[in-house]
């Protein structure tokens, strides 16, 4: 079994780690290290990280059971390896996925929509809500609600439960599993089950701003921005407003 300790303080950024097993198939090597830091590609909705075992480029890291792989295009002869991640890829996903549980709380306590499916691009995220329309001063709300909370700068913890004592608590999403159910919570607002990397406080998040909301039949998707891709957001519009001032 693979330890997560991307699971345990996603703030780390390099580890050392031992190979364990390694296999050459369709031109790669795919490498079982003792613990890990990479986040498992597409993993509850999440893209993996960008990142390198002793500066070899990872190409993919995917869950093969309880055991985590990374695939690589060179050979590493060393048993004993170092893991580094992209810490402002990381930075990026962590607000993303933790900004999406304070959208998707939102929508349920405000307007009883609960969260059907959600995506982190690595330009755009969207989160689907089983709500047939909203108007804009709904979306006003949301935000609001959404950005009050990261000012506020409430904790965000994780821990590990059985399904009979997540009767105690208000868990917007169900979940298969019996046991070891991770809980992602935000300070009383909200508890989700889920494997993501996510942040330590609300504050980190920085902003949340919705960009685009689509009706489907049944549902709405609503595109978002958090942190930093929020900052340049902002910034590319205040660049076009002074580019489009000069043209006149």
């Amino acid at each position: 079994m693979t330890k997560k300790v991307y699971l345990e303080n996603p703030y780390i950024r390099q580890i050392d780690g031992r190979i364990v097993q390694k296999k050459y198939i369709d031109d790669r090597y795919h490498i079982k290290i003792n613990r890990t830091i990479f986040y498992p590609n597409l993993s509850d909705g999440q893209p993996g990280d960008k990142s390198t075992i002793n500066g070899i480029d990872v190409l993919d890291v995917y869950e093969d059971g309880d055991d985590i792989i990374h695939v690589v295009d060179e050979n590493i002869s060393s048993k004993n390896v170092k893991l580094s991640i992209d810490w402002d890829n990381r930075l990026d996903y962590m607000q993303q996925h933790s900004g999406q549980h304070l959208l998707s709380a939102g929508f349920y306590k405000l307007f009883n929509g609960e969260t059907i499916g959600f995506y982190i691009g690595e330009e755009h995220s969207h989160v689907d809500v089983n709500i047939p329309y909203m108007g804009e001063e709904y979306i006003d709300k949301i935000e609001l609600f959404a950005n009050k909370v990261i000012y506020s700068n409430f904790t965000i913890k994780s821990y590990t439960m059985n399904r009979e004592d997540m009767d105690r608590l208000p868990v917007r999403n169900e979940m298969k599993s019996e046991s070891n159910i991770r809980i992602v919570e935000i300070d009383g607002i909200d508890f989700s089950p889920c494997n993501g990397t996510h942040l330590r406080r609300t504050g980190e998040i920085g902003i949340i701003k919705i960009k685009d909301i689509q009706a489907h039949k049944d549902y709405i998707r609503v595109q978002f921005l958090c942190g930093y891709r929020a900052l340049k957001d902002y910034g590319d519009i205040m660049k076009e407003n002074e580019r489009l001032k000069d043209d006149r």
